[in-house]
């Protein structure tokens, strides 16, 4: 008799082992999976919203990639200038910061062309945040001199 119990409370102690287990596992997998429905579901939407201007904007610009490959890196720039505003603005009026290098990057500008996009992007201050203009207004004018010191010279070099 005492040996049945005690086969049947191990037999209990496996199941419910089993069952703690799985359960263990689908708390840990939950926020995962959460996360990556979540972010799926942002990047299908952020697509959404930016495909029609792709597609718009490459099948009536004369002579643009097909692809959309730099008014998608263009769309970048912006974003990343906007949203690091403030950040931009004191790396460009030191001259120099991780701000200022990664939007150079996005830009498309060459470690060569560097030291001249320091001097542009400082020498521009005054009028890249005028106080009158929105933070729209000063990220665009940001990202045009940024973009014609990188892809933008680049696509009018003769080649």
């Amino acid at each position: 008799m005492i040996t049945a119990r005690v086969a049947l409370i191990a037999g209990l102690l496996l199941t419910l082992g089993g069952c703690m287990t799985d359960a263990t596992v689908e708390l840990t997998k939950a926020p995962f999976d959460a996360t990556t429905q979540l972010t799926n579901g942002t990047t299908g939407a952020t697509k959404e919203f930016l495909d029609p201007t792709t597609e718009f904007t490459s099948s009536t610009t004369p002579g643009s990639l097909t692809d959309g490959r730099l008014l998608r890196a263009k769309q970048r720039a912006t974003v990343f200038a906007t949203h690091t505003h403030e950040n931009l603005r004191a790396d460009i009026a030191r001259g120099q910061g991780e701000y200022l290098a990664s939007l150079a990057a996005l830009a498309g500008v060459s470690a060569d062309r560097w030291p001249d996009f320091q001097t542009t992007m400082t020498a521009s201050y005054p009028a890249l945040f005028d106080e009158q203009m929105s933070v729209a207004q000063s990220s665009e004018r940001v990202v045009d001199i940024a973009w014609a010191n990188g892809y933008g010279r680049q696509l009018t070099a003769p080649y």
